[in-house]
């Protein structure tokens, strides 16, 4: 091994590095390793501009391929201004702040995932299309089927890495597939998921195939979610409660975070089990909140099915828990749990029990934020106008695009 990846991911999610040899791994880990932070959207506002990389040594692993017959290692990363102290615009300094605030409260907290994603042929340039060979469905095998053994190599290459996955199967859709990682710490768990979005592209295009987390990538299949699980522990019932009321009262305002795509609003509407109320259940597959029935004398699970694996992994945890936080600090109550599909709900229905609609596009979920002071707090002044300034520019750029939809509707009729 020669060589050591200094990750860390900017405000949008999106993963960076830096390789050193390792000979300077030492150097790196007393905090003496630099970057230009004015090349990274939304980490500086002018002056700030040399950051720091401190690596995390509990994050060191070493990446289970070669790359030109080298093999090297990666550890995240969190990112320090020169004198020391943890900048306001890291992600993952962010999710150990709201962490640490709601100790108070979530002494235990810990964290699984369910990560959806689709693996789609390449065309014959070698881009990505929207193509699959595989006709599956839920829990489906195929012994020939190339997303089946893409899905076991990157399961085995996780294991490898010190991931625990707890199971891996064909999902609802043609292509479609999920990992099912095992709890940890919430900071694990986002770290997790930084490296599952690597692990899976890479692998895939060792079997020719393009892995994408976009929300929905196809409008008549079903779209890809990220289901988070959170275990509270041994508490009163009545404290879980409290967790649930609070993550439905600040749904609206986290919805941004957790669906931060133009696309992810075309997953979040009334089919394929999506949430689209603020309903808590114990069963229903379309709520936005489950606490399933517990297994094995294991407490109770909370369930949070609105974000997708497009979400900045820290971002999400932090805005997530500081609603659940929020919740217990309040005292607030759910209400009845709801049975039965939340598609049927009516209008009436939801204004006698105060069930409001998520966002319906990345700009009612923006402005959600905005009013928001709880989820803000969480993400602190930084990333917040970082954020919120680069999704408005993404919409208006979306705004502004002409859809293929729009010249088949418009182009003849008009």
């Amino acid at each position: 091994m020669r060589w050591v990846r200094l990750a860390f991911v900017d405000v949008l999610g999106i993963e960076k590095s830096v390789s050193i040899p390792v000979s300077e791994l030492d150097r790196a880990l007393a905090g003496n390793v630099t970057f230009d932070g004015g090349s990274i959207d939304g980490f500086v506002r002018g002056e700030e501009i040399d950051m720091v990389l401190r690596p995390d040594a509990a994050t060191f692993t070493v990446l289970p391929w070669t790359t030109d017959g080298q093999v090297e290692a990666r550890v995240l990363c969190d990112i320090e201004t020169p004198d020391g102290t943890p900048f306001e615009g890291d992600p993952r300094s962010t999710l150990k702040r709201v962490l640490e605030d709601a100790g108070d409260v979530l002494q235990t907290l810990r964290a699984g995932l369910e990560v959806e994603f689709y693996l789609f042929a390449l065309d014959a340039d070698g881009m990505p299309s929207t193509r699959t060979s595989d006709a599956g469905s839920y829990f489906d095998f195929s012994a020939s089927d190339r997303g089946e053994e893409a899905r076991l190599a990157t399961s085995v290459a996780l294991e490898a890495m010190g991931i625990p996955v707890s199971s891996a199967h064909h999902e609802h859709g043609a292509g479609q597939h999920e990992l099912d990682l095992a709890a940890a710490t919430v900071l694990a768990t986002a770290d997790r998921l930084v490296t599952v979005r690597g692990v899976v592209k890479r692998i895939a295009e060792r079997y020719g195939l393009h892995a994408t987390f976009m929300p929905k990538p196809l409008e008549a299949q079903a779209g890809s979610g990220l289901h988070i699980y959170f275990a509270l522990g041994e508490i009163d019932e009545v404290v879980r409660l409290h967790a649930v009321a609070g993550l439905l009262e600040h749904a609206a305002g986290f919805t941004a975070i957790c669906n931060p795509t133009v696309n992810s609003y075309k997953r979040l509407v009334a089919a394929w089990d999506a949430p689209v109320y603020t309903v808590w259940s114990h069963h229903s597959a379309n709520a936005l909140v489950r606490v399933p029935p517990a297994f094995g004398g294991e407490p109770p699970l909370i369930e949070v099915r609105s974000p997708d694996a497009a979400c900045n992994p820290y971002l999400a945890m932090a805005v997530l828990v500081e609603a659940l936080a929020d919740g217990v600090r309040t005292r607030s109550l759910p209400g009845d749990p709801f049975t039965g599909s939340t598609y049927e709900l009516g209008d009436r229905f939801r204004a006698e029990h105060g069930i409001r609609q998520l966002p319906k596009s990345l700009r009612q979920a923006l402005a959600a934020l905005e009013e928001d002071l709880v989820i803000r707090g969480a993400l602190g002044d930084h990333i917040y106008h970082a954020f919120r300034d680069a999704k408005l520019a993404e919409y208006e750029r979306y705004r502004r695009a002409v859809h293929p939809w729009e010249r088949e509707a418009y182009l003849r009729t008009f």
